[in-house]
């Protein structure tokens, strides 16, 4: 919980690539819930850093949990499958 904090806190300070660079630090070694919560917010950095790419990793691999996630329909295509109605 403490990296999720750290992250926010990061983005809320105008700090994205910080945000990033301790999303990656601690993706690997997070619990599988915080492993999402920290895509998510790897995700939203990538986004206010304009870094593309990485939000678009971040995206698809967020995709493979939950492809209806409305933050990642920018870049991924949404297959009829994926909708939960």
């Amino acid at each position: 919980m403490e990296t999720l904090l750290k992250v926010a806190q990061l983005r809320v300070q105008g700090k994205p690539d910080e945000a990033l660079a301790h999303v990656e630090a601690h993706l690997q070694t997070a619990s599988e819930s915080q492993r999402f919560l920290l895509m998510l917010q790897g995700l939203y950095a990538a986004e206010e850093a304009a870094n593309d790419s990485k939000a678009r990793s971040y995206a698809s691999d967020l995709a493979d949990i939950d492809a209806s996630l409305r933050s990642i329909q920018p870049y991924v295509a949404l297959r009829p499958e994926d909708l939960k109605l």
